[in-house]
């Protein structure tokens, strides 16, 4: 299964895909942008807006979410109810490929965090 449809067909427990996560952040990072140029003062976070840890929580239940359906595969493969190994092979792919992607976001967060502590003042 090729990434592009990774990210646009499969959908998680909140059944939103990863393509319309990442969306939907573009968007209120540019709301947010036009909104702090707009106005000096401080800026605050409406309580019904996705904050960064509710949008990190979801990429993992979505993870999870291809982890367990790719056991179910599995496990459905080897008692036989499932004979097309092509459908579990994509299975297991997803899960690999979300989990990957998981594990880049982390890195690459971490990579920032410690850029911004290395910063003097």
């Amino acid at each position: 299964m090729p990434v592009i449809s990774l990210l646009s067909a499969s959908q998680g427990p909140t059944g939103q895909s990863f393509r319309q996560l990442e969306q939907g952040i573009t968007g209120t990072l540019e709301v947010r942008q036009s909104d702090a140029a707009e106005s000096p003062g401080p800026t605050t976070v409406e309580p019904n807006k996705q904050g960064f840890l509710d949008l990190v929580k979801s990429f993992a239940e979505d993870v999870n979410a291809h982890q367990l359906h790719a056991g179910r595969a599995i496990d459905g493969f080897i008692a036989g109810e499932i004979t097309d190994v092509h459908q579990v092979m994509v299975a297991v792919q997803e899960a690999g490929l979300a989990l990957d992607l998981l594990l880049e976001i982390r890195n690459r967060t971490q990579e920032a965090f410690q850029e911004i502590m290395r910063i003097q003042v």
